[in-house]
């Protein structure tokens, strides 16, 4: 069998990909208008830095502190988020993607912009959640991709979102067979109910045996102390509250967490990489 996209992207079976969450955009109500776009740049300097010479072999831009979030974002956070991503091209050394939250179509525009190889997003199904209703696209997700000629773009289905509820009552398994069949996501990432929580373990397993060709991400919770639970379940792992300093979401990231989470990783993970000459 041949190398998967995680293995021909981030060189392991096992990919960390750190998140930089980006401060207050303009437009969003926190931000910080006194110290401006610089000040955004430099933070996602500082987490950039950290997590690269920390050792993770991916970055992913989000606009994690956009808050309360839009169901669709306005064309000043793209172009804030595409500023910011351009400002530092030149010291990006990692494989990366970018995420304008809640609104698919969005981060996939960006990416035609900013090379970015991959997001995650809600590409499947309707859910009840805190921010209202989420109503999703999948079929003109991909058609956009085509549309912009970005093809290899990879697209990262969230099981069930973060803090949601399917309208029908169905459990999150059942909802993802039908897309898995007929829309063929790239991966699927399992989260907690918010940010920094651990995912359910049991409905890690669940999906990993409903899709057992599937690569699957643990999108949240995932800590030094916990994440040899996931090795054999999953593919990959999308950190971002376990890599700021005290482990507090609002927090920047610190170099030494990631240090020593990614040390306790390339340790748990020789065995997979050996077996495939990675």
């Amino acid at each position: 069998m041949g190398k998967n996209w995680i293995e021909e992207t981030f060189h392991t079976k096992k990919a960390v990909i750190g998140l930089v969450h980006m401060q207050p955009l303009p437009g969003d109500p926190y931000y910080d208008e006194k110290g401006g776009m610089e000040k955004v740049i430099e933070m996602a300097r500082h987490d950039v830095r950290c997590l690269q010479e920390g050792g993770v072999d991916g970055l992913l831009f989000s606009n994690e502190f956009s808050t309360p979030y839009l169901s669709k974002v306005g064309p000043e956070t793209v172009a804030a988020m595409a500023y910011v991503m351009g400002a530092l091209k030149d010291e990006i050394k990692l494989p990366y993607g970018n995420d304008c939250i809640s609104d698919d179509m969005a981060s996939i525009s960006l990416a035609s912009a900013t090379g970015a190889l991959f997001t995650r997003g809600v590409f499947h199904g309707t859910w009840a959640t805190s921010a209202g209703l989420c109503n999703s696209d999948g079929g003109g997700a991909v058609r956009l991709k085509h549309q912009l000629s970005i093809p290899d773009f990879k697209l990262v289905h969230y099981l069930m979102p973060e803090s949601s509820a399917d309208l029908g009552c169905r459990d999150a398994i059942s909802i993802m067979k039908p897309t898995y069949f007929l829309d063929r996501p790239d991966a699927i990432a399992v989260a907690g109910m918010v940010a920094g929580q651990k995912a359910d373990a049991n409905v890690m397993k669940k999906c990993r045996e409903a899709f057992p060709d599937a690569i699957i991400f643990a999108a949240t919770g995932v800590r030094i102390n916990n994440v040899q639970d996931y090795m054999d379940t999953v593919d990959g792992f999308f950190i971002g509250t376990g890599f700021k300093r005290d482990g507090v979401f609002r927090n920047e990231i610190d170099q030494n967490r990631v240090s020593e989470f990614m040390n306790k990783v390339k340790e748990l993970r020789k065995k997979y990489d050996e077996d495939c000459n990675l």
